[in-house]
């Protein structure tokens, strides 16, 4: 049932109740600091220009085609019925929003103790209907709402937004030309006698959608408010998965073919976008365990080459909010229909790329090659500062005699790949010997290469956090994400 339908009285009115308490009681003399801007690197705004107060256009892959999208709050727990949503109050003459009249209110900020007591990106909106002669702006705050309103009436509605409470006269770069900004409008909201800035993606009906167009300036493609069906009919949220590939980077070249959020690592992957059938900005986040053997940038670029040998993945409860936007791009050139899955010894070295769960920041991780647990060679590497190992093992590393090579993280053997054709390896005996009896964290990359670098707009960028929601602790790469 959508908004259109007030006046079938589908939405339950309500008097407010007066309290004995002064107008200005909840008003606050000073915003607490907004998350994105935060003095530490966290994952919630590693990727956010503070500098130029920008959110960054990241680059992923939909199904093949090069798509974008913001990366707002990050979510974490047990499941998705824990992110909360909060109310979004709307003044209005005749109780619906044709009506409405001044700037909307909210209870709940994105900083401070306000995140983990109610704030959402994700809101219901409410209709609180005032006298027709409410002077604009004079409710500032929800105590406003509930001490001064003897005759309004508070309605309920099933309309629900997207809409990130974000620093103030903060821009959203443009997807599609990156030194301009994006052709949409901020909505200013009170929060406690204080007015902060919001920006709407998605809304679940279409003439919530209608009100609010006036945020869309020019009309430009890709830049529409989206009507999305992320929201279920008992109010908790809808997700859709976005398989994490930002941490590697082997074949990137920044600025050319990069991803996001960093520039410096592959392009996440989504399989639904804008007008699809369950699409949601709401992106729980699946982390992609191994990748195929001598993979290379943009060789996966849809879900369905994550079903096949040598990928594995594994869902996080992890949930960012990254609205598309933007004019759908190119088609991926580099997509690569089949993969290697074991180690050809006959060719000089093989890549072997992947993570696992338990691993954040720089890990040491070994690869032992053997024949039956016997003539076992081991040589080691370091990941990278998102936990992930992007080695290149040469063929002179592998046992003579060898069957398979093991990696190994933690004492624990996180992956095993068969080995092939180890009869046609040829190395030199005094260099085989030498490499025999010492590690090698070797690779053809640079150590500018192996790191997370820093994006066109930003001094810094921490690839990786160990980030705390409620009493759960999930060691995580960033997406937005997810990523993000």
């Amino acid at each position: 049932m959508g908004f259109k339908h007030f006046a079938t009285n589908v939405f339950l009115t309500y008097a407010i109740t007066l309290k004995s308490v002064y107008a200005d009681d909840d008003y606050i003399t000073q915003l607490p600091i907004n998350l994105y801007q935060s003095a530490d690197i966290t994952p919630q705004n590693a990727d956010f220009d503070q500098v130029n107060n920008k959110f960054i256009a990241h680059p992923g892959w939909y199904n093949d085609i090069e798509v974008h999208y913001y990366k707002f709050h990050i979510n974490g727990g047990t499941s998705l019925s824990e992110i909360p949503v909060q109310d979004f109050y709307v003044m209005t003459t005749d109780g619906t929003l044709s009506g409405a009249i001044g700037n909307p209110i909210i209870e709940f900020y994105n900083g401070g103790e306000d995140v983990g007591k109610g704030y959402s990106d994700y809101m219901n909106l409410k209709l609180v209907t005032v006298p027709q002669d409410y002077v604009a702006d004079t409710f500032k705050s929800v105590g406003d709402i509930t001490t001064h309103s003897q005759d309004a009436t508070i309605t309920d509605t099933d309309v629900y937004m997207n809409i990130p409470v974000v620093p103030n006269d903060s821009t959203l770069q443009h997807p599609n030309n990156k030194s301009e900004l994006a052709p949409i409008n901020p909505i200013p909201v009170w929060y406690k006698g204080n007015e902060v800035h919001t920006y709407l993606f998605e809304v679940t009906d279409e003439s919530a959608a209608e009100h609010f167009a006036y945020t869309r300036p020019g009309n430009e493609e890709g830049f529409e408010i989206t009507v999305a069906d992320f929201v279920n009919d008992d109010g908790t949220l809808k997700d859709a998965p976005i398989w994490f590939m930002n941490g590697y980077t082997r074949g990137v070249v920044p600025g050319v073919n990069g991803g996001g959020p960093d520039p410096a690592g592959h392009k996440n992957i989504i399989g639904v976008d804008r007008g699809d059938v369950g699409y949601s900005p709401i992106w729980r986040l699946h982390w992609i365990m191994t990748l195929p053997l001598n993979y290379n940038a943009n060789e996966i670029s849809n879900p369905a080459q994550l079903f096949q040998d040598g990928v594995t993945t594994q869902p996080l409860d992890v949930w960012v909010n990254c609205p598309n936007a933007g004019r759908n791009g190119k088609v991926n050139a580099d997509k690569k229909e089949s993969f290697e899955t074991e180690i050809d010894a006959s060719d000089s070295s093989t890549w072997i790329l992947g993570t696992t769960v338990p691993m954040s920041g720089v890990q040491e991780v070994s690869f032992t090659s053997s024949a039956n647990g016997l003539e076992a060679s081991t040589v080691s590497t370091e990941t990278n500062g998102g936990g992930v190992y992007q080695y290149e093992l040469s063929s002179c590393d592998i046992a003579p005699s060898a069957t398979l090579v093991e990696v190994e993280y933690a004492d624990d053997t996180i992956r095993t790949i068969e080995v092939d054709d180890i009869e046609e390896r040829s190395c030199d005996d005094d260099m085989e010997d030498m490499k025999d009896n010492m590690a090698s964290s070797s690779t053809e990359e640079t150590p500018s290469d192996m790191a997370m670098a820093p994006s066109e707009d930003m001094d810094t960028m921490n690839s990786a956090a160990l980030f705390t929601v409620g009493s759960s602790i999930l060691a995580a790469s960033v997406v937005s994400v997810m990523l993000l």
